[in-house]
């Protein structure tokens, strides 16, 4: 392999090793807000439930307030999630580990003949897109 063709590939497999780990804490993340995510939605729904089924019972004055008010705060922290935001910046990461695996397949099938134009155009490529 030629000094290019070697450089382009170590260059290639740490951006890959790092998109890698990126994307194993990505997931990790996003598994933990999904949970999160859920709990709040269940907090919600049932403070509502419990707030109508109280409504026609006598009970003290101030529980509905209180429940009426802790459903809506739960409603507003699920929105704060965003789980549509995460995933997409998942599959961006996703996409990105992609282009770096196919530019490492490029430079192998190179076998040696890989000039300075073609690997600054790999590195300019895998910078531009971080």
């Amino acid at each position: 392999m030629t000094d290019y063709n070697e450089k382009a590939k170590i260059f290639l497999e740490k951006q890959l090793a790092e998109y890698e780990t990126k994307i194993t804490k990505l997931k990790k993340k996003r598994k933990i807000i999904k949970s999160l995510f859920t709990s709040v939605i269940v907090i919600s729904v049932s403070s509502s439930a419990v707030c109508a089924a109280l409504a026609p019972v006598t009970v003290p004055v101030f529980i509905i307030p209180i429940l009426s008010t802790t459903a809506c705060i739960t409603t507003a922290l699920s929105t704060k999630f965003n789980l549509k935001g995460r995933k997409a910046e998942l599959n961006q990461t996703i996409e990105q580990l992609n282009k770096i695996k196919r530019n490492i397949e490029y430079v192998v099938s190179c076998n040696g003949n890989f000039t300075e134009v073609e690997f600054k155009c790999v590195i300019r490529d895998c910078v531009r897109s971080n």
